[in-house]
């Protein structure tokens, strides 16, 4: 008996949330959501306003989510550090001629790649050593020793410069207190703030500004840089917040890797978590903007051009991926929306074809903001990648 009551209530709360989604939902919503390109996706659709969900399907299915997870990532560092933190890494002597020392906090922003540079702004590391050779313009050879820097910087740093046989490099020993082996700076090089590390990380979807921003926030919790410790860091910073992980697995801060799945109902958890927790404000500012801004630049605007300006949200793309994640703007709401569809076709054409079913979908259901409703602030930058 206590079975059949079970069954009943299940059955009757199926069937009451499919009614409530077709009484608010417009049908071609879902016309557009059972596009054969998306490939039956995990999908949740949330009114913020009553907490209600209004639609949902597989949405506690791990999925593969693509750059989504950047939205994890980011919120991992943004839960650990001020958003005005900022990163100095500088060059010092040492009691021995000929011999340096570089040390950093391992900021995520540096670059030993002079077009990454160029193209972004970035902070360059080969300038240190340069700066080294300048200090001293009779030496010919110079020994490096570091601390606190990404070893694949030091790597590309030996590329980089033309007097690659002149330079030495080896880390500073274990034990070894870097301030007992430096006397004069030379020169330095200081990150932009945090914020604007995040903004950059999700307004243009940089994987190696990802990667690394969760590889510091792994370092600052005292977790190990390896899969198993970015899982455990970033589940465990999203869960200090209330998000449920159950069915979360992260091998990487980008979301390049298909071993990467994460239910659509955690990452609407987080979502609303971003918009009520101020410590996340980076993350919903800078995301990209339907028609406008980042990787949304050029989507929407045939699509569905009456929700340009109107969508704020996180793409993702890799091979039998396409998804979205944010929010969207239907007068006086901001819905809260995850589509997960990691089962469409490996084609580029495919591929658009699904990102277009789920433009329209999206263009079914938003409407210009109403009085005190704000809509979302476009950002000019470099041209976006497309993930």
């Amino acid at each position: 008996m206590k079975r059949l009551i079970l069954i009943f209530l299940l059955i009757t709360s199926l069937g009451s949330e499919s009614a409530h989604a077709v009484d608010v939902l417009p049908q071609p919503f879902f016309n557009h959501l059972n596009s054969k390109y998306l490939a039956d996706p995990g999908i949740i659709l949330i009114d913020p306003i009553s907490n209600e969900i209004v639609y949902q399907n597989d949405a506690e299915k791990p999925r593969t989510p693509a750059s989504v997870l950047k939205i994890f990532s980011t919120a991992a560092i943004a839960l650990t550090l001020p958003a005005e933190t900022t990163f100095k890494t500088a060059i010092y002597k040492t009691n021995k001629r000929g011999e340096f020392v570089i040390w950093g906090d391992f900021d995520p922003w540096i670059t030993s790649n002079s077009k990454y540079r160029d193209a972004n702004n970035r902070a360059y590391l080969p300038r240190l050593i340069k700066a080294a050779f300048a200090s001293d313009k009779k030496l010919k050879k110079i020994n490096i020793l570091y601390k606190g820097v990404n070893g694949s910087d030091i790597y590309f740093a030996k590329k980089a410069l033309k007097r690659r046989s002149s330079v030495a490099y080896k880390p500073v020993g274990a034990g070894i207190e870097v301030e007992s082996l430096i006397t004069e700076k030379i020169s330095s090089i200081e990150s932009p703030p945090l914020a604007k590390m995040i903004r950059f990380a999700l307004l243009y979807s940089d994987n190696v500004l990802s990667q690394r921003l969760a590889m510091l926030a792994a370092r600052k919790n005292g977790y190990p840089v390896t899969e198993d410790g970015l899982n455990e860091m970033i589940k465990s910073k999203v869960a200090e917040i209330g998000v449920d992980t159950a069915g979360v697995r992260l091998v990487d801060g980008s979301g390049l890797s298909k071993n990467n799945k994460v239910p659509a109902k955690s990452v609407a958890q987080l979502l609303l978590k971003i918009k009520s927790d101020v410590r996340l404000k980076p993350i919903y500012d800078h995301l990209p903007v339907s028609g406008e801004s980042g990787t949304l630049a050029s989507r929407f605007l045939e699509t569905a051009p009456q929700a340009v300006g109107l969508v704020r949200a996180k793409t993702g793309s890799i091979k039998g991926t396409v998804s979205l994640a944010g929010f969207a703007t239907s007068g006086e709401k901001e819905y809260v929306f995850v589509v997960l569809a990691d089962e469409v076709g490996r084609t580029k054409r495919l591929q658009d074809a699904a990102r277009r079913a789920i433009d329209r979908m999206l263009g079914t259901i938003t409407k210009p903001p109403v009085i005190g409703i704000t809509p979302p602030t476009v950002e000019s930058t470099p041209t976006p990648s497309t993930s």
